[in-house]
């Protein structure tokens, strides 16, 4: 399970934790408890690289691959690099497609050259806990905020190396997505999106996979957010475990979509 940008295992796996399934959650480089990646290796191709070397020396092949958000940027990369690793995947609310410009101003005054260092430890580190909630309910709108999102670790979440991982991982986000090749497919691929999702649109994002895939099987949740597993747990596990059957005796299907 790969977490989305600025968030760390613990936050995917709450919704997963009963459902049965043997959960294997890093934090992706660069967030909790993971050392950064070189600076020219922090976007998507990078991590890429880091889930193989992770996964080869684990022993791990045949995975089922959940990833939300930025983090499946990654897991797409992963699933062409190494198909052999992957059994099927399930993106929730994934922005995989390159995007417009966006100003992201308190981010990118805590990377800033001379200022950047002093915001990142001083302001942002001395009050994290508003700075996690306030970035957790932008994600969760317009639905209310998860209670138990509020036992994530804001000293993790928001520390200086994750705030500084978040810029430089968005900053190659549109580069190493622009030229994705197709997807194999072989290898079956589910989709969980809120239709009001305002971090990520997802007409956008689901446009391209549907490009890329010749058969995703998409939910589209009428009234909800970025956080759909959390907001709609039960849905989330159920179609971790239709995937699971799904890639037991993949075949090619007509691509779906569900607004639930």
């Amino acid at each position: 399970m790969l977490h989305g940008c600025g968030s760390v295992a613990e936050e995917i796996v709450m919704p997963f934790e009963d459902s049965g399934f043997r959960i294997i959650a890093p934090d992706r480089p660069g967030y909790g408890f993971s050392s950064q990646l070189a600076a020219g290796a922090r976007g998507p191709i990078g991590q890429a690289a880091w889930l193989e070397s992770l996964f080869d020396g684990m022993g791990l092949s045949r995975v089922l691959l959940v990833a939300h958000s930025l983090g499946s940027a990654a897991a797409l990369h992963l699933a062409i690099r190494r198909p052999d690793l992957v059994r099927g995947i399930l993106l929730i609310s994934p922005c995989c497609r390159p995007v417009p410009f966006k100003p992201f101003i308190v981010l990118r005054t805590a990377v800033a050259p001379l200022v950047g260092d002093a915001v990142r430890r001083h302001v942002i580190g001395r009050w994290p806990d508003f700075f996690l909630d306030k970035g957790l309910r932008s994600s969760s709108f317009p639905n209310p905020l998860p209670l138990h999102l509020s036992d994530l670790p804001a000293g993790h979440v928001v520390s200086p190396t994750a705030i500084q991982t978040m810029a430089d991982e968005l900053r190659a986000f549109n580069r190493d997505m622009t030229d994705l090749p197709d997807l194999p497919a072989e290898i079956p691929l589910s989709v969980l999106f809120g239709a009001r999702d305002t971090v990520i649109q997802a007409p956008w994002h689901i446009e391209f996979l549907r490009r890329r895939h010749p058969s995703p099987l998409v939910e589209l949740l009428p009234g909800v957010g970025h956080l759909p597993h959390h907001v709609a747990p039960e849905l989330a596990v159920q179609m971790l475990r239709d995937l699971a059957e799904r890639s037991e005796s993949p075949q090619i299907e007509e691509p779906r979509l569900h607004v639930a």
